[in-house]
C-alpha cells in the first residue's frame, strides 16, 4: 500500500496523531476555563489544515528543484529576520521582537529562516562532499548557521538561535565532518561558556547560606546590606562599588558600611567563609582567574609544539593529532572562560533559566516556578491521567504551569492522560524524526539524505528540549514542542518540512 501510494504512512500518521493531540489539548483547556473564549483550538484546526494543504503540494514538487533555491530562500529567511528588528514593522510578543503581523496571523520570521538555513546547508554540504574532513570547509557552513543564529539573538531569541546549532554539528557529523573537528567545537563552547555560569550559578545560590551565616555569627547588622544587594553583594565585597541600581536611605546605608574598613573586613571574612565551606574546591579554582590563565597557556603551548612537530615529521607523526587538538582546545577554551567572566556579565535572568534546573530548590521560590509546576502537574496525572476534563493545574487565566497551550503544552496533556498517555504521545513523537532518518538514509542521492536528516535532527532537537524542560532536566529556552504546541507559524513550517520529507520519499519509487 505505501508503495502504491508513495507515501510514509507510518511518518504521516504520526504527524496527524500528535497535531491532533495538541488540537484536542487545546479545546479541553478551553472547555475547563471556558471564561477564556480564545478558541485556540479552532485556529490550531485551520493552521493544520492548511498546513496539511501545504504538505501534499510540496510532496509533489522534487525537492532537487528546491535545492536549486536555496539561495534564494535563505536570502528571504535573513531578509524577514531584518524586517522584523525595524520597530513599526516587528511586532513585540513576551519582549521579543519575533513577529510580523499580516491581520490576524503573524509570521514568527526565526522559524522560516532556519528551514531555509537547513535547505542551504545540505545543499552545501552535498557539493562539498570530498572536502568535509579539511577544516577550511567547516568554515562556510558556521558562517551560514550563525549569521541567522546572530540576528535570532538580537531579537532576542535565545531558544529559536540554540536549537539552530546542534542541527548544524549533526548535520555536519552526517556529512563526514571529522569528529575531532565536531567535538572541539562543543568542547570550546562548553567550557568557555559553563565556568562563568557555574560562578555566577553560584553567586545567586550562596546568597542565602551568607544570611545564614551571618545569623550564625550575630553579625546581623550586615545582614539588610545582603537584603539589599542580592547578588550584587559579591561585586560590591570584591570591587567597593555600590549598584547603580541602589538609591535613597539603602545608598547611604551602603556607604556607610563602605567607609568603615572594620565593617568591610567582617563583612568579606564572612563571604569568604561561606564560598569557601558551601561553594567547594572546584569553585575556588573556577574563580582563579590567575590559575586558569596560566593552565590555558601551558595547555595552549603544548599542543602548539605538538603540532609543529608533527607538520615538520609528516605522516609519521599522525598520531600527535589525537594529543594535541584537545590540548589546544581545551586551552583555549580556558582562556576564552576567563575572558568571557572579564569582559560579560550574564543578566540575572539568563542565569537562571539556564541553572535552575539543576537544583531548582536551592532558588527563592519565585523564580524556577515553570520547572516547579510542572513537574507537579505531570506527577498529578499518575499513571492514566486526572482525564481529559479535569486537569485544573494548566487552565485559567492564571494557571499554575504557565504557557501550558505553547511551551509547556506537554505538560497539560500529561496532567490529563498521566504517564501511559505520556508514553503514547513520546512514542508517536519520537516516530517523526525516526522515520525522517530512515527517509534520509534511503534517499536516491547526498541532497535528499542531507536535507532529510537536517529536518529530522530539527524535529528531535524541538521534541528533546522541549519534553526534557518539562520533566525538569533541562533549562527553560521557550522552544516549541514541534506540531503539538499552539502557533500558525511552527504548525505551518513544520507541516512543509514533512512535506520536503515526503517528497524525498516519494523520489525513491521513481523511474
Amino acid at each position: 500500500m505505501e508503495k502504491r501510494l508513495r507515501i510514509d504512512i507510518v511518518l504521516f500518521l504520526c504527524v496527524v496523531f500528535v497535531a491532533v493531540a495538541g488540537i484536542f489539548t487545546l479545546y479541553t483547556q478551553e472547555t475547563i476555563g471556558a471564561e477564556n473564549g480564545e478558541s485556540r483550538w479552532v485556529r490550531q484546526a485551520v493552521f493544520f489544515g492548511v498546513g496539511l494543504a501545504f504538505c501534499f503540494i510540496l510532496r509533489k514538487i522534487n525537492y532537487q528543484f528546491l535545492g536549486g533555491y536555496a539561495v534564494v530562500a535563505y536570502g528571504i529567511g535573513l531578509l524577514l529576520l531584518l524586517v522584523t528588528l525595524i520597530p513599526f514593522i516587528g511586532s513585540e510578543v513576551k519582549g521579543a521582537r519575533s513577529w510580523i503581523r499580516l491581520g490576524w496571523f503573524g509570521i514568527q520570521t526565526s522559524e522560516v529562516a532556519s528551514l531555509a538555513t537547513i535547505l542551504l546547508l545540505a545543499k552545501y554540504l552535498e557539493l562539498k562532499e570530498r572536502e568535509m574532513e579539511r577544516i577550511p570547509s567547516l568554515f562556510i557552513p558556521f558562517v551560514i548557521a550563525v549569521v541567522p543564529m546572530l540576528l535570532i539573538v538580537i531579537q532576542p531569541d535565545f531558544g529559536g538561535a540554540f536549537s539552530l546549532a546542534p542541527v548544524l554539528l549533526s548535520m555536519l557529523f552526517i556529512a563526514g565532518a571529522d569528529m575531532y573537528h565536531i567535538g572541539s567545537v562543543l568542547a570550546f563552547f562548553s567550557v568557555a561558556l559553563s565556568i562563568p555560569l557555574y560562578i555566577e550559578y553560584h553567586n545567586i545560590t550562596l546568597v542565602e547560606p551568607l544570611l545564614g551565616h551571618m545569623s550564625d555569627l550575630g553579625q546581623t547588622s550586615l545582614i539588610p546590606a545582603v537584603r539589599i544587594l542580592k547578588t550584587d553583594v559579591w561585586k560590591f565585597l570584591e570591587n567597593s562599588v555600590i549598584p547603580a541600581g541602589v538609591d535613597g536611605t539603602d545608598r547611604e546605608y551602603l556607604a556607610g558600611i563602605l567607609s568603615n574598613g572594620k565593617i568591610m573586613a567582617a563583612f568579606r571574612e564572612a563571604s569568604l567563609a561561606v564560598r569557601y565551606e558551601s561553594g567547594g574546591l572546584l569553585l575556588r579554582i573556577m574563580e582563579n582567574d590567575a590559575l586558569l590563565v596560566i593552565v590555558g597557556v601551558i595547555l595552549s603551548l603544548a599542543a602548539l609544539v605538538l603540532f609543529i612537530i608533527r607538520f615538520t615529521q609528516g605522516t609519521s607523526m599522525q598520531a600527535l593529532r589525537k594529543l594535541y587538538i584537545p590540548l589546544g582546545v581545551l586551552g583555549v577554551s580556558l582562556l576564552s572562560a576567563v575572558a568571557v567572566h572579564l569582559t560579560f556579565s550574564f543578566k540575572y535572568h539568563q542565569v537562571v533559566r539556564v541553572t535552575a534546573f539543576i537544583n531548582p530548590d536551592k532558588f527563592p521560590r519565585d523564580l524556577a516556578y515553570q520547572i516547579r509546576a510542572s513537574k507537579a502537574a505531570i506527577g498529578s496525572g499518575e499513571m492514566t491521567g486526572r482525564g481529559f476534563f479535569q486537569g485544573d493545574m494548566t487552565v485559567g487565566d492564571r494557571p499554575l504551569v504557565p504557557e501550558a497551550y505553547t511551551d509547556f503544552i506537554f505538560t497539560s496533556w500529561s496532567e490529563r492522560t498521566g504517564f501511559l498517555g505520556s508514553v503514547l504521545l513520546l512514542l508517536a513523537l519520537l516516530g517523526i524524526p525516526l522515520r525522517g532518518m530512515q527517509i534520509s538514509f534511503e534517499a536516491r542521492d547526498r541532497l535528499g539524505s542531507l536535507l532529510a536528516a537536517g529536518i529530522s535532527f530539527m524535529f528531535f532537537y524541538h521534541i528533546l528540549f522541549n519534553t526534557g524542560i518539562a520533566l525538569g532536566l533541562l533549562p527553560v529556552t521557550g522552544l516549541p514542542l514541534s506540531f503539538m504546541s499552539y502557533g500558525g507559524s511552527h504548525l505551518m513550517t513544520c507541516m512543509i518540512a514533512v512535506g520536503m520529507l515526503l517528497s524525498i520519499h516519494r523520489k525513491r519509487y521513481a523511474n
